[in-house]
């Protein structure tokens, strides 16, 4: 456990960069930084299978799915090109739809699911009430993806009501699925809606995947 005293100061620093790269407009930063930090956070992950009593299938799922999204980090710099933007949205859905059938094949379905589905499916058709008459050509990606994520939180909360997590790792999967889910709603604004002055969204993605690597070693049941 003494390599997570590196490599979590590291990886916070690389996400630092990563979003000062970002704020300048600098891709060639970008492309070391946002790819870095998620490789730190895939390892991580990785360093978990070295421990005795490690959730193996959990920690599958995090590389699995921790992995593709790297794909995207490398090949989805400019987020002004709406070419990248639907690739991007392309290697999300895959990624974060491992992340949530991953969590129910390891953890199941429980009957709480069915009230923060019923919430998360609220939020999801007000939003995109909100983002639909500004979508143009966008609109059925955006009506996919946007259930994507939602589900993903949701299978992260209902690890809270299994005995296959501990709290403090259900706590790290709904933080960081809800980070992840709050910097695209932030994304989602910002290019359809407004443009706003500050974005976090480096911080929550590269920071929701540092919080997903963490569920790998805080322990279990």
């Amino acid at each position: 456990m003494a390599h997570l005293y590196i490599l979590i100061p590291l990886n916070l620093l690389a996400i630092g960069l990563y979003l000062r790269a970002r704020m300048q407009g600098d891709l060639k930063k970008v492309i070391i930084y946002q790819p870095g930090s998620v490789i730190i956070s895939w390892l991580i992950a990785a360093s978990s299978l070295l421990q005795p009593e490690t959730n193996v299938a959990n920690t599958i799922v995090v590389l699995i799915g921790m992995g593709i999204a790297l794909i995207g980090d490398f090949l989805n710099l400019d987020m002004e090109n709406p070419s990248v933007v639907l690739r991007g949205l392309v290697i999300a859905v895959v990624a974060y739809l491992t992340y949530g059938v991953g969590l129910t094949l390891v953890n199941g379905f429980h009957a709480q699911d069915l009230i923060v589905g019923a919430c998360l499916l609220i939020f999801y058709v007000l939003f995109m009430a909100y983002l639909w008459p500004d979508l143009g050509e966008m609109r059925i990606p955006g009506l996919i993806y946007g259930l994507v994520l939602p589900f993903t939180f949701s299978r992260a909360i209902s690890t809270f009501f299994g005995t296959t997590y501990s709290t403090l790792q259900a706590v790290f999967w709904s933080l960081g699925t809800l980070s992840l889910y709050v910097g695209d709603i932030e994304f989602a604004i910002h290019t359809y809606k407004r443009r706003l002055p500050v974005m976090l969204g480096p911080i929550l993605y590269a920071g929701g995947q540092l919080l997903i690597a963490l569920t790998t070693v805080a322990g279990g049941p």
